[in-house]
């Protein structure tokens, strides 16, 4: 394994430190949410309940908080290319794909601040800070809310699967550097 040299920022090749920060520390965030998830629906007691419940929305508005961040870089930083000997329908699915995730990132951490307010129940961060309630309370609206928020968490599963699916199909399929590119343990051919 060569040395590890890594830009803070994107360059024609790779992606840099920042953007790969970025993009493990959510990856990383999500699958914590789906465990948490899973915790929360398994506890038992509606103090245990109510402990899960504040840190999953806790780390919910981290993971918001975290793509608003992520979004910004992406305008000032560009990623780096498509590979040139991806065919045409592949460059459109990837671009899809990419913003398909942006935004069911930001729509399943919203959505559950909506679903949460709906409740009648703030979120809180670590310590002080609470955030205001998108909406007043509201019984029916808290059970659409619960359904579209499980929904776009069931999308961005998907599409997070499907993402990691065709990641790992350009490096041992396609025997390509798109993994590698947001992998920080090769350097740069820049």
């Amino acid at each position: 394994m060569q040395a590890l040299s890594i830009p803070l920022r994107n360059t024609t090749s790779r992606y840099g430190l920042v953007s790969q920060l970025f993009h493990w520390l959510i990856v990383g965030l999500i699958l914590f949410q789906y465990t948490w998830a899973w915790r929360i629906d398994q506890a038992e007691g509606i103090r245990v309940r109510f402990e899960l419940v504040t840190q999953h929305k806790t780390i919910g508005m981290l993971v918001l908080g975290l793509a608003v961040l992520r979004l910004l870089w992406r305008l000032f930083n560009r990623p780096p290319a498509l590979p040139s000997a991806m065919r045409g329908w592949e460059q459109v699915a990837a671009k899809a794909g990419h913003w398909a995730l942006y935004g069911l990132i930001f729509a399943v951490p919203l959505s559950g601040w909506l679903y949460s307010s709906a409740a009648g129940y703030a979120d809180f961060w670590w310590g002080p800070v609470s955030f205001p309630s998108l909406v007043e309370a509201n019984e029916s609206l808290e059970d659409r809310m619960q359904l579209v928020h499980q929904g776009l968490a069931i999308s961005l599963g998907v599409m997070a699967l499907i993402h990691a699916l065709a990641a790992l199909r350009h490096h041992f399929i396609n025997k390509d550097d798109v993994l590698k590119r947001m992998l920080p343990i090769w350097r740069s051919k820049d």
